[in-house]
């Protein structure tokens, strides 16, 4: 069975409590003790004051000196009585029976006698009526202390204790922000993982793109110089039997051209697929500053996703100035629009479906502009919102959902720019991306 521990600040609350509560009740009692025995003290000095004037019964004198006697503090009244009983004088103090702390606390009273002898003899008895007005007045004094220190004791032990709880909850979140952080940091990395993952799978499909479109032209030229090689063969022949004519060699000659032009307009075709497809292999997957022509690498981006684009029925329209120079990460503008094209390609048009996509550099401001659209069907308020979202896609079939997510890490961390997204349901799609020019490598 287990026990509750009890809460140490609740403890030290109760001791704190119970140790003032016993050290004003000493006090108190220490006061009022001492505060008895002085005014025992005063009395009875009085009362031998009056032996002589009782003895001789002075009444005047009696007077005199009682009424000198009540203004001593807490004296309320003074009887002086001769040795047989009679009133030789008598004095009272009624203002102080009437005060607002008297009638407020009904305030003790109490009654001392005294018996006076003058050389040995008895000469009567006075009777001291007082009350606790100076004890009382210090007790409140005193309560009022008591009562501040122990207001003051429990609320800093209270503050202890809120401090240690503080203590406690800043230790807990710092725990709980340095879990965090861990957390952050193995959910970039994953995700860094994924994108190289994404990128290294984008690059496989434009290699079988690629390769599609390369084996047209080598299988021309394959037949060809296969062609070509025939012919030989047959000149070879003709010329060793002398049954060569000028005839047969000037076709063979025509026919030599027309087969050896043939083969060098497809080499010179698989060459540009094959330069295109390293510029742009070797930009994806590198980020690092250069002086790149903006006309070339939007050629370069257009020719080797081709293959992939000749399926569809999207029609391209570019709009780059020629002489567009710039220093820039070209890696980046070429992931950028190829998720781009393939966004559109994929959730604007449907794959199946015709339409237009427009895409427009410019420079402004000392910054390099991207202006891409497209007339597909465009996105509604929800998918506009979670559009640059990891991993949220409105086709799981057929996308991941990394597409825009990379287009923006790319514009905004890689680039330091900004990326901005119009949509309408029905009006296609437009993405303008800006970034500074003329960056040095970090």
């Amino acid at each position: 069975m287990s026990t509750k521990k009890a809460n140490p600040f609740v403890v030290l609350k109760v001791i704190s409590i119970v140790s003032l509560m016993t050290l004003f009740s000493l006090v108190s009692k220490i006061y009022i003790n001492n505060w008895e025995q002085s005014l025992n003290t005063t009395l009875e000095s009085f009362s031998k004051t009056l032996s002589h004037a009782v003895w001789t019964l002075n009444r005047e004198l009696i007077e005199a000196s009682i009424k000198n006697m009540i203004y001593v503090k807490d004296i309320l009244e003074i009887l002086v009585l001769d040795d047989k009983g009679e009133v030789l004088a008598r004095v009272s103090h009624d203002k102080r029976s009437n005060t607002k702390l008297e009638k407020f606390f009904n305030l003790k009273k109490s009654v001392k006698r005294f018996l006076i002898y003058y050389k040995g003899f008895f000469a009567g008895q006075v009777y001291f009526r007082y009350y606790y007005y100076t004890a009382t007045v210090f007790l409140l004094l005193l309560t009022v202390i008591f009562v501040s220190f122990m207001l003051s004791a429990y609320f800093a032990i209270d503050n202890l204790e809120k401090n240690r709880k503080l203590k406690n909850m800043l230790q807990e979140l710092n725990d709980a922000n340095t879990e965090l952080e861990l957390t952050l940091n193995e959910l970039e990395a994953t995700q860094q993982k994924v994108i190289n993952s994404e990128k290294m799978a984008a690059l496989g499909k434009l290699m079988v793109n690629i390769a599609h479109d390369v084996n047209t032209p080598t299988g021309v030229i394959y037949g060809s110089s296969t062609e070509l090689l025939t012919r030989v063969e047959i000149i070879h022949e003709k010329y060793l039997n002398d049954e060569l004519t000028e005839k047969d060699f000037e076709e063979f000659i025509a026919t030599c051209r027309e087969l050896l032009d043939i083969i060098v307009r497809n080499s010179e075709k698989i060459r540009e697929l094959v330069q295109s497809l390293k510029r742009v292999a070797m930009q994806e997957v590198t980020q690092v500053y250069s002086t790149v022509k903006v006309k070339d690498l939007v050629d370069d981006v257009l020719r080797t996703m081709h293959p992939r684009l000749r399926k569809t029925k999207a029609q391209i329209h570019v709009n780059v100035p020629d002489n567009l120079t710039v220093r820039t990460i070209p890696g980046a503008w070429v992931q950028i629009l190829m998720n781009l094209i393939d966004n559109s390609v994929v959730h604007g048009f449907e794959y199946d479906n015709p339409g237009n996509i427009y895409i427009s550099f410019y420079e402004k401001n000392g910054k390099l502009v991207l202006e891409y659209r497209d007339d597909g069907k465009g996105m509604d308020k929800e998918t506009k919102t979670r559009a640059f979202e990891p991993f949220f896609t409105t086709d799981s079939l057929h996308g991941t959902g990394l597409g825009l997510s990379i287009v923006h890490q790319l514009a905004v961390e890689v680039l330091h720019g900004d990326i901005e997204l119009y949509s309408e349901p029905g009006k296609g799609v437009t993405i303008i991306v800006s970034a500074p020019l003329n960056h040095e490598n970090p």
